[in-house]
């Protein structure tokens, strides 16, 4: 049976900066429909708790409050949590306290004000970077005390998180997947299918609509997770700027990875080791990626890809690839 031909039904709207699309399998078209608005209404929660977008927000309000005690609730407790222990695991490359750094770099708003145009660079601001290891956590209180100076960004982590959470959620009724703007959480494969038919796209251009497929790759209750520079990115005088920020210098990350995947069956790890692997460019981000026994694909500038070992078993077809 064709995949088209199995009782799907589609959501789509727009949250945490990204375009999103679930997929639910079900006979039952008007359920699936309701539970379908059920998880959007999950997602723009997490939302309203997690964006450093909004003054209001729980995570701007304990950035507000570097210096002293917040006490947080459980999801933001437990997204901060993941965050410094991937933060450890990558050994920094991960930071969520690039906070500063992105600000001085110019990513002060949300990009859908940015967009690709010219920012004025805070160039004099402190770029405070690897300060993970200096937050202090109570567990029995659920608190965090970050150090003056000190802010938070938890972008892909929190929308990873969130993205687990639908899965969860959804995966009582039907296999389901969830696009978070390119990053693809999956439950249980539908019909008969290995896993969801996804791919790692090339790099694109703004006036592409559909890039060329780079590797296809089955997921199932897995998540593909993305960091690339080809998309959020802005220009400032003769510099092209964009926000994932090298933690061991405090400004964007300057090497030849244009994107970065990584398949993980935890969302927050898949994450975290994306950014993580972009970082640290080319030659040691599929190293880093090796050591840990994770499955990535790397593309850089001049159109090469880069896979480790353990990615094979994901690929739909397992002839490796590259230049």
């Amino acid at each position: 049976m064709d995949l088209y031909d199995l009782p799907m039904c589609e959501h789509r709207f727009r949250a945490m900066g990204s375009a999103f699309s679930i997929w639910l399998l079900h006979d039952d078209a008007l359920l699936a429909e309701d539970l379908l608005y059920q998880a959007q209404a999950l997602i723009e929660r997490a939302e309203v708790r997690m964006t450093r977008f909004s003054a209001t927000s729980e995570l701007s309000r304990l950035n507000r409050a570097a210096g002293a005690w917040t006490v947080l609730s459980r999801p933001m407790w437990q997204v901060v949590g993941r965050a410094l222990h991937l933060a450890r695991e990558t050994g920094g490359l991960f930071d969520p306290t690039v906070l500063t750094a992105m600000l001085a770099a110019g990513y002060d708003r949300s990009f859908d004000q940015i967009g690709s145009g010219a920012v004025n660079c805070g160039t004099t601001m402190q770029r405070a970077t690897g300060q993970w290891q200096s937050i202090a956590c109570d567990a029995a209180r659920h608190a965090v005390l970050l150090p003056a100076g000190v802010g938070l960004d938890l972008g892909g982590i929190a929308k990873g998180f969130t993205a687990e959470q639908v899965v969860n959620f959804l995966s009582q009724w039907g296999p389901c997947l969830v696009d978070a703007g390119g990053d693809l959480t999956a439950g249980d494969a539908p019909g008969n299918y290995p896993g969801w038919p996804v791919a790692i796209a090339m790099p694109s251009t703004p006036a592409e609509l559909e890039p060329p497929t780079a590797v296809p790759l089955w997921l199932n209750n897995a998540t593909l997770a993305t960091s690339g520079v080809d998309y959020r990115w802005w220009q400032q005088g003769d510099r092209r700027l964009h926000h994932l920020i090298d933690p061991r210098t405090g400004l964007p990350a300057a090497n030849k990875v244009v994107t970065a995947s990584v398949l993980c069956a935890d969302a927050c790890r898949a994450e975290a080791w994306a950014t993580a692997t972009l970082v640290a460019g080319e030659q040691l981000g599929p190293a880093h990626l090796n050591e840990q026994r994770l499955a990535g694909v790397l593309i850089d500038a001049d159109g090469c890809i880069y896979q480790t070992k353990a990615v094979y078993r994901f690929v739909m077809d397992a002839s490796p690839a590259g230049c």
